[in-house]
């Protein structure tokens, strides 16, 4: 029996394009494998717009984990609200306000941008 060997990247993911791809659909996050950029400019749209994101899309908004994201609810840095008639586990949403402000934060700690444009 022959055994093929794929290396991987440095990265985590797959050194061959279609078992790349093959993954994303296969975890049915076929969009966001190909454009993240776009993922996460939409969830900014819409913390901008007032609305109320689960701690998954904060998490890939501000580009970390989901417990590090629990941890800040938890810790009162993020406000929240439970959602109404959520199963089993209680399921949050976090207040746009607290997002952004940790977003414009993050992006001038890590990317040197400032609040005034002058």
């Amino acid at each position: 029996m022959a055994t093929a060997v794929i290396a991987n990247t440095s990265n985590g993911g797959y050194a061959h394009r279609k078992f790349q791809r093959l993954r994303a659909v296969v975890m049915g996050d076929e969009q966001r494998a190909e454009r993240p950029q776009d993922e996460v400019a939409d969830l900014e749209r819409r913390a901008r717009a007032g609305e109320w994101l689960k701690t998954g899309a904060v998490a890939t908004l501000l580009g970390m984990g989901r417990t590090k994201v629990h941890s800040l609810v938890k810790a009162g840095v993020i406000g929240h609200r439970k959602i109404p008639g959520a199963p089993q586990k209680p399921q949050r949403e976090c207040n746009p306000v607290d997002v952004l402000r940790l977003l414009d934060e993050r992006r001038r700690v890590f990317h040197g941008e400032s609040e005034d444009p002058t």
